[in-house]
């Protein structure tokens, strides 16, 4: 055998070999995916959240004179799945919160006790909408919090 044929068989096999442990590591089940899945068990722990874009905006009247409540939220849950059902359901659930708003007074919508009664309210209706949604055999979790991130009166 000549010394060109021997480095194209040597070549060759370092090209088979390589290409088999590349596909070997990249198919099979390692522990680096195993610690991935475990990871996710982990997550659901988490808090995880879903801000209610865009804010939501409603006039009133206050001696005379119309007035606005702009206001921005975020939901928490610790099941995404939850999260989801709530970006589904978002028109629903933007309607029955302006609604919602829009039946309060000045005066029940103004003050740090006012607001987290209000901020009570709208958490359960937004678990009315998701529950009434929900197949009964089926129930992965409920959106547990309502946050505001933006609150302007004017």
């Amino acid at each position: 055998m000549n010394k060109t044929a021997a480095i194209t068989v040597i070549i060759v096999a370092l090209l088979i070999v390589g290409g088999s442990g590349a596909w070997f590591y990249f198919n099979s089940e390692t522990p680096a995916t195993e610690a991935t899945s475990s990871r996710a068990i982990e997550a659901r722990g988490e808090s995880y959240y879903l801000a209610l874009e865009p804010p939501l905006i409603v006039n009133f009247v206050y001696k005379d004179t119309l007035r606005y409540l702009q206001m921005t939220l975020s939901v928490m849950s610790h099941e995404p799945k939850i999260l989801e059902q709530v970006t589904h359901h978002m028109p629903a659930i933007r309607h029955r919160l302006i609604m919602l708003i829009s039946n309060k007074g000045f005066d029940e919508l103004n003050g740090k006790d006012n607001k987290e009664a209000l901020r009570e309210e709208m958490l359960l209706e937004i678990r009315n909408i998701i529950q009434a949604e929900q197949n009964k055999t089926h129930n992965p979790g409920q959106v547990e919090a309502v946050y505001f991130t933006g609150y302007v009166m004017q």
